[in-house]
């Protein structure tokens, strides 16, 4: 989500009883889920150790647990552990994923453990870059910042009537009830009108569909690779 731009994993565990426990309609523009991001994190720190074989994550928990006595620790702590585990580069680039907003190097470790990285077209809700509701209609609940419903004018709290596709003579219009349902009346078309209600009155939005909206799927390459990281022979290379 945008909110990946103006929060780091630092700032989301520091802010998360005002911000996170608090969503809005604008919460994915401005902040991020740390359980999500802190995950991946922990998943781009175990994979940047393993690579000279002899440590993990599960090494960084227990050298803190050892280090720390099982009582508190402080992000000095962990530095420290990781340091000791996998050298300064490594400790330096665990803490600009922790305060930084850049993206991850997922996808170069993956694929450094036998898993592939590759896209597929997205769901309609991520083209279009928006959440709604579909009970008792189909509702706007947040629009993402950049996106093409952005761009058409949706805003969160519309409901959603229908869409218009063509125009003049040729111009037909269908009732949405489900945002799923858009492909089967716009076909090939990629410019449409939605007509939403917004505050009691009826607005008529051109909406044009991006071309670069992705979803990302995890594919096995190497499965020798993938099974000794996951320390199990259930993969097979596709």
């Amino acid at each position: 989500t945008p909110g990946r731009r103006v929060q780091s994993v630092a700032q989301a565990s520091f802010d998360a009883w005002v911000k996170y426990y608090r969503q809005d309609e604008n919460s994915a523009n401005a902040t991020i889920s740390y359980y999500s991001l802190g995950s991946l994190v922990a998943l781009c720190l175990d994979l940047s150790l393993r690579p000279a074989g002899s440590s993990n994550l599960d090494d960084v928990m227990r050298g803190l647990w050892q280090r720390c006595a099982g009582g508190p620790m402080t992000e000095a702590d962990v530095l420290a552990v990781v340091t000791a585990l996998g050298g300064d580069a490594l400790a330096k680039r665990l803490a600009q994923w922790v305060h930084g907003t850049d993206d991850l190097p997922i996808q170069t470790l993956l694929q450094r453990q036998g898993i592939a990285v590759t896209s597929d077209q997205a769901a309609m809700a991520d083209q279009l870059g928006l959440r709604v509701t579909e009970t008792g209609g189909l509702r706007v609940k947040t629009v993402l910042r950049g996106s093409a419903a952005e761009h058409a004018g949706l805003a969160a709290g519309d409901e959603w009537l229908g869409v218009q596709v063509g125009s003049g003579k040729s111009a037909q219009g269908w009732r949405l009830a489900k945002l799923d349902d858009l492909p089967l009346y716009l076909g090939r078309a990629k410019r449409f009108a939605a007509l939403v209600a917004r505050d009691q009155r009826l607005l008529t939005l051109p909406v044009t569909l991006p071309t670069a909206v992705q979803q990302i799927k995890l594919n096995v390459h190497d499965s020798a690779l993938a099974n000794a990281w996951l320390g199990q022979k259930l993969l097979q290379t596709k």
